[in-house]
């Protein structure tokens, strides 16, 4: 009987945490977005001021594409790097 709560209690640990992993990947994916398109505006004035031989620019633009870059891969390879998501939380375990 105990054992029984402690495994409902374990699937209903392992949902929350599934949902949190799910839930801050997918606001890494709209950070990457809302990046994107502030970044969109301002693009060529950075690349004119990169080939101009603004370092300022050149670190700006570096940074703004890399943290694009960071915000889509983890939501790309999300399965790696949140282990919750790696396991089914639908199918259950059959001694």
């Amino acid at each position: 009987m105990k054992t029984k709560w402690i495994d409902t209690w374990r699937d209903s640990l392992a949902r929350v945490k599934r949902g949190g992993e799910l839930g801050l990947s997918g606001l890494l994916l709209v950070v990457g977005i809302l990046l994107s398109v502030a970044l969109l505006p301002e693009l060529p004035g950075l690349v004119r001021g990169t080939l101009a031989g603004d370092g300022e620019a050149a670190r700006t633009l570096f940074v703004c594409v890399a943290g694009i870059a960071v915000c889509m891969l983890q939501w790309r390879w999300r399965t790696a790097v949140y282990p919750q998501l790696r396991r089914d939380t639908s199918q259950k375990n059959t001694p």
